[in-house]
């Protein structure tokens, strides 16, 4: 029950946690897809930037989830309160 919200009866899943596996595919599962790549923006090797882009999409993806999590936080706590 830890992964869900409950707002009266309807219950409803955190699903969009599943973002997080984003950074994970994006650094693990297409690191051999730009490995062979030989452009070098701004000077360094593709695979050096690949990991630089990851760490932002990895920040961006966990910030919105943090977002997300905290507007259903705020939506069950006033829901709460408007039972009481």
């Amino acid at each position: 029950m830890d992964g869900d919200i409950q707002f009266g009866k309807v219950r409803r899943r955190r699903y969009y946690r599943l973002l997080l596996l984003l950074p994970f595919v994006w650094q693990v599962g297409l690191a051999y897809a730009v490995n062979d790549i030989s452009a070098r923006p701004l000077g360094l090797p593709f695979p050096m930037v690949w990991q630089m882009l990851g760490i932002l999409v990895a920040s961006g993806t966990i910030a919105i989830v943090y977002a997300i999590d905290k507007r259903l936080e705020a939506a069950h706590s006033e829901s709460q309160e408007r039972s009481q």
